[in-house]
C-alpha cells in the first residue's frame, strides 16, 4: 500500500491543459469555504478578452476585495498606457511588479486555508514568489493548514523550474488531481469535504 494512504491530505495541486476549467474549479472551492465560514485567503488568474472577444492578458484577482486585482500579462495592442516589459511569453508581455503587489501579501497571510492559481510559468518570473512558494511546501510547511494550489500539466510545466515541480509531485501530505471535462463538476465538493476533515480537528 502507498504510504501515502495513511496520511491526512493538506495539499491539493489541480493539473490539466489550460481551459480546461482549474481557475472556476477554485472559484468554486472559494465559495463553498465561504459558506463554509473558513479563514481562507488567496489569487486566481483571469483571462481578460477584448469586446470582440479576443484573449488579450490576464489579471491576477485576490479571492476577497476582487477589485483589487492586478494585470499579470497583456498582449502590446493591449498595454493601455503601459511601460512594456521586458519579460514575454508568447505574445504576453508579463508585468511582475504588479503581480507581486497582489499575490504575495496574500501568499503571507494568516488564513488556516490558501487557494494559489496559480503555480505557472508567468507567476515563476517572480523570484519573491518561488520564495513563498517553496517556504509554503518545503520549508515552512505547517504554516497554513491546507493549500489548493494549480499547476501546469506535466508536458507543460517550464524545463527552468522543473526540479520545483517533481519536488511537487513528490510532497506526501499532497493529492494531485487531473481536472477533466468529466470530474470538473464533483471535485469542489470533493475536496472541500478533505479541507472539512483537516479543519474539523484543527
Amino acid at each position: 500500500m502507498d504510504s501515502r494512504a495513511t496520511q491526512r491530505i493538506t495539499r491539493i495541486l489541480l493539473t490539466g491543459p489550460p481551459g480546461i476549467g482549474k481557475t472556476t474549479v477554485c472559484k468554486k472551492i472559494s465559495e463553498l469555504i465561504e459558506r463554509n465560514k473558513f479563514n481562507y485567503d488567496g489569487f486566481y488568474t483571469e483571462e481578460i478578452r477584448s469586446s470582440c472577444k479576443m484573449r488579450i492578458g490576464f489579471d491576477v484577482v485576490p479571492l476577497k476585495n476582487v477589485d483589487q486585482r492586478s494585470c499579470l500579462a497583456r498582449i502590446e495592442s493591449a498595454l493601455e498606457g503601459r511601460k512594456p516589459s521586458k519579460i514575454k511569453v508568447g505574445n504576453y508581455q508579463v508585468f511582475v511588479d504588479e503581480f507581486e503587489v497582489v499575490a504575495l501579501p496574500r501568499l503571507q497571510s494568516i488564513s488556516d486555508i490558501l487557494m494559489i492559481d496559480e503555480i505557472g510559468k508567468m507567476e515563476l518570473f517572480s523570484k519573491r514568489f518561488i520564495d513563498c512558494i517553496e517556504n509554503l511546501f518545503f520549508k515552512d510547511p505547517w504554516k497554513k493548514n491546507f493549500i489548493v494550489a494549480t499547476i501546469p500539466a506535466k508536458d507543460r510545466v517550464p524545463q527552468r523550474h522543473r526540479n520545483l515541480f517533481d519536488k511537487l509531485y513528490q510532497i506526501n501530505d499532497c493529492k494531485i488531481y487531473e481536472v477533466t471535462r468529466e470530474n470538473r463538476e464533483k471535485l469542489p465538493k470533493e475536496i472541500m469535504d478533505a479541507i472539512k476533515v483537516i479543519m474539523d480537528t484543527k
